[in-house]
């Protein structure tokens, strides 16, 4: 009896045994292979090609766009430098700041003129500006000496004539006189004159140290206030004819050499 039912036992395990093992074997395969083809139950290792914080099915963001060689950066900055220098009228020597306290209203016109009379011929309209090729704003200032001065007469009495805007406090101004007095004595004979108009007039006084000191002979003038609202460096000089056209400007001082440049096409 008891082997009989030992010999049962036995054959009911036989029975469940294979098919036991088979669908052991089965659910392990399964699983191994779930994991190597389900990209979905692989987690993002640090260090990963893919950018860390992207989940699945998000798009990765856009790559940065490559900077340009320095080769090319350094080519780009000089072609931007020569298109400065070429926007930028060369000024050489140094200026010198002007305080402003207001800006400058338009320098005014002459008086308008009346009517010419029938068959009479209309006089030329004259534009008045700080600008070449429009006439000098008329002036008739007191000088360093005590005299007075207009700008009618100084331009009539020479063929050409330089005016110099300078200050007590500017430097470049200074070292600039001496150049001019010596144009001054040079080209007197071919119709040259030569005017300074000091902005800074409250300081008159060191002004006419300055001159003297300098051994300038051409005359200094004090603005009355008409001209330094409009300048915001010194020096400046104007190049004008015995019309009062302005022929040149140069802004910033410049050298004997440079000035002769600027005057021997108008003498």
């Amino acid at each position: 009896m008891v082997r009989n039912q030992i010999t049962a036992i036995k054959k009911n395990m036989g029975i469940w045994l294979i098919p036991g093992l088979l669908a052991l074997g089965l659910i392990l395969l399964s699983g191994c292979g779930g994991e190597k083809n389900n990209p979905a139950t692989v987690e993002q290792q640090p260090g990963s090609s893919q950018s860390a914080g992207n989940t699945a099915g998000e798009p990765a963001p856009a790559s940065t766009p490559p900077e340009a060689p320095a080769a090319a950066q350094s080519q780009l900055a000089r072609e931007q430098a020569d298109k400065d220098r070429k926007d930028t009228t060369p000024v050489p020597g140094e200026v010198t700041p002007v305080p402003q306290s207001a800006p400058a209203a338009p320098p005014q016109d002459d008086p308008p003129k009346k009517e010419p009379a029938d068959g009479a011929v209309r006089a030329e309209e004259k534009t008045y500006s700080f600008k070449a090729g429009d006439y000098f704003p008329p002036f008739s200032l007191s000088g360093l000496n005590g005299n007075t001065c207009s700008s009618e007469g100084l331009f009539t009495a020479n063929k050409v004539t330089l005016v110099n805007f300078w200050a007590t406090f500017c430097g470049p101004c200074i070292r600039e006189m001496p150049d001019l007095e010596q144009l001054q004595q040079q080209y007197a004979g071919q119709g040259l004159g030569v005017v300074g108009i000091v902005l800074d007039s409250q300081k008159a006084e060191t002004a006419r140290s300055m001159a003297a000191k300098l051994g300038t002979t051409y005359p200094h003038l004090l603005d009355d206030g008409r001209f330094a609202p409009y300048f915001y460096a010194v020096p400046q000089t104007f190049l004008v004819d015995r019309e009062g056209k302005t022929l040149g400007i140069a802004t910033g001082a410049r050298t004997l050499e440079q000035f002769t440049q600027m005057l021997q096409p108008h003498l």
